[in-house]
């Protein structure tokens, strides 16, 4: 699958200190995919646009990570209605920079807060 990415965008990322009434969460992780619309009528009718969406609560013993990205995908040659139309291979490989962004961002939060390497996060698929 060819894809040309446009800039990933984070529109929030939290670190906060874990509360007292904040016991029972658990770490939550979503992904999503919406197809969109063609900016123009002279885009190539071939090609599809992915909107690809990671929303997470990472949960820590003392702290909790939050927050939402996002990016703009375009699938050469490719005719995508929805989600369904998308292997797991294809989710993989369209949300990989997200996680990436996320896997950096948090390194680097916790080794500035907590003064010692930064926590690294593993998202290896389990089944």
């Amino acid at each position: 699958m060819e894809i040309r990415r446009q800039q990933p965008l984070v529109e929030a990322y939290h670190f906060d200190q874990r509360k007292e009434d904040e016991q029972e969460l658990e770490t939550r992780i979503h992904i999503g995919f919406t197809p969109l619309k063609a900016p123009s009528e002279d885009y190539p009718k071939e090609n599809s646009i992915i909107g690809s969406r990671l929303r997470y609560e990472i949960v820590f013993t003392q702290f909790i990570i939050r927050g939402a990205m996002g990016q703009i995908n375009h699938i050469v040659n490719r005719d995508i209605q929805s989600q369904e139309d998308l292997t797991k291979e294809e989710m993989d490989e369209l949300m990989a920079p997200l996680f990436d962004i996320l896997q950096r961002l948090t390194y680097e939060v916790t080794e500035i807060i907590t003064d010692k390497p930064g926590v690294n996060l593993d998202f290896e698929r389990r089944e």
